[in-house]
């Protein structure tokens, strides 16, 4: 009875495959031995089908040229038996000059969409009036982010500080027609707005799109000018800061021996020449 169990155990253990042919797809010879037919059947599935070995043939044979920067390519038509080229950035307009074009074409159709408004000196450049005082600190904190974003794009604009020179708060106030606060920024003789209004137009991309054209500094930011320090606005040398000039011992109708300066301002200042752009 036991040698009975034994051996049919025997013959299911050789028909069950073992790990080794198992991984390499492999059938048991017995079923080959009986069904013969199976053995031409898996020969056949060893050989690629003859469109499979066309299209190897093709990725083989499709040469990318690497003429002009990579543009040349054989042709789409005659891939395995024609080498001839083709650029297929021919008919393709990337010239700088025409971008640059585009550029000033855009950046004219966005300035002409604000008021025309031109302070003093400022058809063809940057103006931005500002206020050093911090009496107001949402003020100056306003006048120093549009300062910053200037700053970053490394444009030379022009900054008329009207806590140090009242003759530019007089020039705001007259060109808008109000007393308005600082900051107020000018393009090209084109009133963009306050802070708000231009911190939105740089959120949007358009505020360096308006920038275009304009002259750019060499210098960076941090570089202060070595006369004013940054200020601008330099001590006057005729009065030293007093705004008044000793004439001697002649007396004025008003009895005074002593004149108003006439070069600098109500704070004794006269603009830095390097920085008086």
């Amino acid at each position: 009875m036991k040698s009975i169990i034994k051996s049919k155990f025997l013959k299911r253990f050789t028909s069950i495959p073992s790990i080794y042919t198992s991984k390499q797809n492999a059938v048991p010879v017995s079923v080959y031995r009986d069904h013969p037919e199976r053995l031409s059947s898996s020969r056949n599935l060893q050989k690629p089908p003859n469109n499979l070995q066309q299209e190897n043939i093709t990725n083989n044979n499709l040469a990318l040229g690497s003429k002009n920067n990579g543009h040349i390519i054989s042709s789409g038509d005659d891939l395995l038996n024609s080498n001839k080229e083709v650029d297929v950035f021919e008919d393709c307009e990337c010239g700088t000059n025409d971008q640059e074009d585009e550029e000033d074409v855009e950046c004219t159709k966005n300035l002409n969409n604000f008021q025309e408004i031109c302070p003093p000196e400022g058809s063809d450049k940057v103006v931005l009036y500002t206020t050093s005082l911090r009496g107001i600190r949402k003020t100056y904190e306003d006048c120093n982010a549009i300062k910053f974003l200037l700053d970053s794009f490394r444009v030379v604009y022009s900054e008329r500080d009207v806590s140090m020179h009242l003759k530019f708060r007089d020039e705001l106030w007259e060109v808008l027609e109000d007393r308005v606060l600082p900051p107020r920024l000018f393009i090209k003789g084109r009133y963009i707005g306050g802070a708000d209004e231009v911190l939105m137009l740089h959120e949007a991309g358009m505020l360096k799109k308006m920038l275009q054209g304009i002259p750019v500094s060499d210098l960076s930011s941090d570089v202060k000018c070595c006369q004013c320090g940054g200020f601008r606005f330099l001590l006057c040398s005729d009065c030293n800061g007093s705004c008044k000039i000793y004439k001697g011992d002649q007396e004025d109708d008003k009895g005074s021996l002593f004149v108003r300066c006439t070069k600098c301002n109500e704070n004794g200042l006269i603009k830095c020449p390097p920085c008086s752009y």
